[in-house]
């Protein structure tokens, strides 16, 4: 199945986790964007990935103070480990 993902230019559900939050950022480059969109349209785990990131993204934009750093690393990760629980 992941062969005739990559043949198809399709990505992986690892391949989105590893760029959605720059994705969801708008850093990452035209083509790249219309793969990881096209992607979420299809998959429910990483779509509701994509919209926690948000959420969380929204929430901290509304605080007043700066997060650690180390603690949106920690949050990363955390994100990473709960995708790689459910492939």
């Amino acid at each position: 199945m992941r062969l005739l993902q990559r043949l198809r230019g399709e990505l992986s559900c690892q391949d989105v986790l590893e760029v959605l939050q720059s994705h969801l950022d708008g850093e990452v480059d035209a083509r790249t964007a219309r793969r990881v969109a096209a992607h979420l349209d299809k998959c429910n785990p990483c779509h509701h990935e994509a919209a926690v990131y948000e959420e969380i993204k929204a929430g901290l934009a509304r605080r007043r103070r700066p997060v650690d750093s180390e603690i949106l690393d920690q949050l990363g990760a955390f994100g990473l480990r709960l995708t790689e629980e459910s492939d």
